[in-house]
């Protein structure tokens, strides 16, 4: 539709010219050529915004190239800034949770940082594959530690290179504890997704926010190790045992690094036998 009328528009003008050539020597012609350069004037002027734009296109249509090519080369320098970015961020998360782990357990004697490599995905299993074996010193029934020295498990099986470790809210976790304030012992079991205390009289007084911590009784763990904090005790009456939930300091769905006291032997196995040294 646009070209019709830009046709038109040319045939219209085109006749205007013709016709003030032919009057041109005609004496009154000079007014006549006025009048009709005064009508034809808009007619320039539209033909000329009309066409300007297709002239501009095909004047700058090598600059249009030019600009793409660039546009797509910034693209691709800015996807590698972000990959380089995005692997320096890991890189300092990695280290920021290593010399944490490491500032940790200054005091705790000989250990190694260890990987995350896989979660059961199982209901109710909370085992970890990690990155250390035989060859780093791992052996069953070590303390596996996370941030700021807190228990979070304990190593149940070694090859050379990988080991198992069961965290403590494992459906088959049972550790010995202590209140750290009445020193009140008893055993820290896991559900499958949380803690709980297990034979600790209902008379016995237990506070919440009380701290938890690993005893020396039965000789699986060293004492003192931190685990939680008492969230809440319920004593009934009828019941032999307070009810005791315990809050992990760990996020244990994210732990991705592991510290393991390498030094430590249990006097017991994880099944009750001596071990053999």
């Amino acid at each position: 539709m646009t070209s019709v009328r830009n046709l038109a528009w040319l045939s219209a003008a085109f006749a205007a010219a013709l016709i003030l050539l032919v009057l041109a020597p005609i004496p009154f012609a000079g007014d006549v050529e006025s009048h009709a350069a005064s009508l034809t004037a808009p007619i320039a002027s539209t033909l000329r915004s009309t066409t300007r734009p297709v002239s501009d296109v095909l004047l700058n249509a090598g600059r249009l190239g030019e600009l793409s090519r660039e546009n797509a080369s910034l693209r691709q320098d800015l996807v590698q800034a972000q990959a380089e970015l995005t692997a320096l961020r890991e890189q300092r998360h990695a280290q920021e949770q290593s010399d944490a782990l490491d500032l940790s357990a200054g005091q705790l004697g000989t250990h190694v940082t260890a990987p995350v490599l896989l979660r059961d995905p199982a209901p109710g299993r909370q085992m970890l594959l990690v990155g250390r074996g035989s060859e780093d010193g791992l052996r069953t029934g070590q303390p596996v530690l996370g941030s700021g020295a807190t228990l979070v498990g304990m190593v149940t099986a070694v090859d050379k290179h990988r080991a198992r470790v069961r965290l403590l809210h494992d459906a088959d976790s049972a550790v010995a504890i202590a209140l750290q304030s009445s020193r009140t012992q008893g055993s820290l079991a896991g559900t499958g997704d949380t803690l709980r205390i297990e034979m600790v009289s209902s008379v016995t007084p237990v506070a919440a926010g009380d701290l938890v911590l690993t005893s020396a009784l039965g000789g699986l763990l060293p004492p003192g190790l931190l685990i939680g904090r008492v969230a809440d005790a319920e004593a009934r009456a009828e019941e032999l045992f307070t009810l005791i939930r315990v809050e992990p300091l760990v996020d244990y769905d994210r732990l991705e690094q592991v510290l393991i006291l390498t030094d430590f032997r249990p006097s017991l196995t994880l099944t009750g036998e001596p071990e053999t040294r």
